[in-house]
């Protein structure tokens, strides 16, 4: 049984991986992207449509998909003032508690996104209308949503069970240790 669960394990980090592996790719190809249609503008040349929307689409894309990877490391932007200012076990708490609460944002988040690209997947007629002329279905732009707020709350849960909490409890840079310090001590005092 635990065997199969650190098989589990591990393909869901290598998909995770994949993931942001792909989203890195692509914000490459949209630099080339730019970099063609910067260079066919300057010399008055037509360029295809389609890229334009494979740069627009591209930040959706690259960021759904990079995201889950980001919570699972840590790299995602966060703020830790208070987890830093209370004691470690009440951290330990309130990180898990934060952590909870964003893993129910998330599956929420999913579960609307995943309603909303269904309802445009079962529309025939219905297409991007900034883009009318390329016959884009609306489904692609909203395709990447569901899965990359169900993997973050996944991402998220997971915080909850595992020994290591997402918070640290290191807020801020030596400028802000003192203030940090006396924040400390103050709500050492409450708790």
């Amino acid at each position: 049984m635990m065997q199969s669960l650190k098989i589990i394990a591990r393909i869901w980090e290598r998909l995770l991986w994949l993931m942001m592996a792909a989203a890195s790719v692509y914000v490459g190809l949209i630099m080339v992207a730019i970099i063609y249609i910067t260079t066919f503008r300057f010399f008055g040349a037509t360029y295809n449509l389609y890229t334009t929307t494979f740069i627009e689409y591209g930040f959706v894309y690259v960021m759904f998909l990079g995201s889950p990877w980001l919570v699972r490391n840590r790299g995602h932007v966060f703020i830790e003032m208070l987890t830093a200012a209370v004691s470690p076990r009440i951290r330990d708490y309130l990180s898990r508690l934060i952590c909870l609460i964003a893993t129910i944002v998330c599956f929420i988040w999913a579960w609307y996104t995943w309603q909303l690209f269904i309802e445009r997947w079962d529309d025939i007629m219905a297409f991007d209308e900034l883009r009318a002329q390329l016959d884009i279905r609306l489904w692609v732009t909203t395709i990447a949503f569901p899965f990359g707020f169900f993997m973050m709350g996944v991402e998220f849960l997971r915080f909850v069970f595992v020994a290591e909490t997402m918070h640290m409890g290191l807020a801020g840079v030596a400028s802000d240790r003192v203030e940090l310090e006396e924040t400390k001590r103050s709500l050492e005092g409450d708790f």
